[in-house]
């Protein structure tokens, strides 16, 4: 496990390379909360970078609640609105970012717009958060693991999956470092190049650990690596991938060092988090958690996170 030596850039070369990031983000929306394009919108922008979107759902609110409403679009849906850009001259951009989708046929119309864009602009990057569960509960159908492992993780250049989604995608139970070691490197065989676990819990009981490894440019196929244990903040929140998704992007776009990169995303979250927990407390006391139905968790309002009210933890993070 090593640290990238490289000089921090200036506040003013941060700003410069974000007037040139433009990121297409395919995921869902919801009218209330923040979780999916809602939340990647704030941060990004927040952080003065472009974001244009096709919103896969739109629900009125997450799918912990008791109940929601909303449409799915279908693969052509999703094609329909690329395909509007592309007949304006409007798909250049510097980044993808895809997150949650509930079907196959979009999923496969993803790889396509994907395709379509590296044609445009072959130095654009895929950041892929693949949203498929978490804690042994899907959240998604099925067969949506064998369209990622073969169509959609070897064009990615970024991979974000928490411990359940990695071990799904890799095969490999972990239960501890070198099995998370072992999964990112079935991950690594399958195409991708940067591969960040967000979310491990083989460590003490009272920390959660992220695991990443990238390539070694020092060295032709071999990776660097290296491992953050954060503070565990008790409690139930929503939001919180896809906002690390967007600040994991936001920051490896402008950082050369993918070790500070990814501790600011880190600080940015578990501030956010904090906060949200701070004020649910303060507002609604220490309730007790979610109940659990049909194999999902039906989760309270307090799991919504505080975003708007976090908004300088995204603009300066600490260390």
């Amino acid at each position: 496990f090593t640290r990238m030596a490289t000089a921090s850039p200036t506040n003013e070369d941060v700003a410069e390379v974000r007037d040139n990031l433009k990121v297409f983000s395919i995921q869902s929306w919801v009218c209330h909360g923040y979780v999916g394009n809602k939340c990647v919108v704030f941060a990004l922008q927040t952080l003065g970078i472009e974001v244009d979107t096709i919103n896969t759902v739109q629900f009125s609110n997450n799918t912990g609640y008791p109940s929601w409403k909303g449409q799915v679009l279908g693969g052509d849906d999703v094609w329909s609105l690329f395909e509007g850009l592309l007949q304006n001259d409007l798909a250049h951009y510097s980044h993808l970012l895809t997150g949650y989708n509930a079907s196959v046929s979009s999923l496969r119309i993803l790889v396509k717009i994907r395709d379509k864009l590296k044609e445009i602009n072959p130095s654009m990057l895929h950041v892929c958060d693949p949203v498929l569960g978490d804690e042994g509960v899907m959240y998604v159908p099925q067969e949506l693991i064998q369209v990622y492992k073969e169509e959609i993780i070897p064009g990615a250049d970024i991979l974000l999956p928490n411990q359940y989604e990695a071990e799904m995608l890799s095969g490999i139970k972990i239960t501890n470092q070198t099995d998370a070691l072992t999964a990112i490197d079935k991950l690594h065989q399958m195409g991708v190049k940067t591969v960040i676990i967000t979310s491990l819990y083989y460590g003490p009981p009272d920390h959660i650990i992220l695991l990443a490894s990238t390539p070694d440019p020092a060295t032709p196929g071999s990776h660097r690596r290296f491992s953050i244990s954060v503070p565990r903040i008790e409690g139930y929140f929503t939001g919180t991938g896809d906002l690390l998704a967007a600040l994991l992007l936001a920051w490896s776009g402008t950082e050369p060092d993918l070790k500070v990169a990814v501790e600011k995303a880190v600080s940015t979250l578990w501030r956010v988090l904090k906060r949200t927990s701070t004020i649910r407390k303060e507002t609604r006391g220490d309730l007790p958690p979610p109940v659990r139905a049909e194999g999902k968790a039906v989760l309270a309002p307090y799991s919504e996170i505080r975003l708007v009210q976090s908004r300088q933890d995204v603009v300066s993070p600490e260390r």
